[in-house]
């Protein structure tokens, strides 16, 4: 979070032969925000939308909701930004009531106040090339989503993302119901993603699945 994306992803661009068009490595620099587990996002002085790749377009939709799940309700194309994300652009912005300079470099975490699961850590930044110019850097997460990133990733990447956070329920020991509940859902919804669970990673039990997952 010390220094924007951009210019985190231009390191990792070097390798683009120099005669490469700016619009190929602009798609390129997309396609690697894009690929990251976490929600990043952007903003500008204002705290209008500059960047969001797709992991920070769906936990906004989350965030936005009064629970912090995903709407029933078809998600807009331009998702707005939580008022808790603009509250602390405001304070990195105009500094402590001690010292009223912005802290760049400063990084504030909040969790959604519904949902313990969500959370976003907002930084604000200065750009490398143009000292006038700064943006805020928020990298969004949902627990749920992320927890099952490490271990045995060749049987887990089999699941897709609903799946993995009802596996990770079930290891948690809830019961249908209950997973339903958190995930606003319903339990008919829930019994067909443990069959495809069960079969999926070879297991015939809550027990062995969640032997599974902890052992990942």
């Amino acid at each position: 979070m010390r220094t924007p994306f951009r210019s985190r992803f231009q390191a990792g661009l070097s390798t683009v032969p120099s005669r490469t068009s700016a619009k190929v490595k602009d798609l390129a620099l997309e396609v690697l925000c894009n690929a990251l587990p976490s929600g990043a996002m952007v903003l500008d002085s204002q705290c209008r939308l500059l960047f969001a790749n797709r992991e920070a377009s769906d936990l906004l939709t989350h965030w936005s909701s009064s629970s912090g799940r995903k709407s029933l309700f078809k998600a807009c194309a331009v998702p707005s930004i939580p008022p808790d994300v603009i509250l602390a652009c405001h304070t990195l912005k105009t500094g402590t009531p001690a010292h009223r300079r912005p802290q760049f470099g400063g990084r504030l975490f909040i969790r959604h106040k519904s949902n313990p699961h969500l959370s976003a850590v907002v930084a604000l930044e200065r750009s490398p090339r143009d000292r006038r110019v700064a943006v805020f850097c928020v990298l969004m997460q949902h627990r749920l989503k992320a927890s099952l990133g490490e271990g045995r990733k060749d049987q887990l990447a089999m699941l897709t993302p609903a799946e993995r956070r009802v596996a990770k329920l079930v290891a948690d020991g809830l019961r249908n119901s209950q997973i339903a509940a958190e995930l606003g859902k319903s339990t008919m919804t829930i019994k067909p993603q443990l069959v495809a669970i069960f079969a999926k990673l070879q297991v015939d039990s809550r027990t062995q699945l969640a032997t599974l997952l902890r052992s990942a």
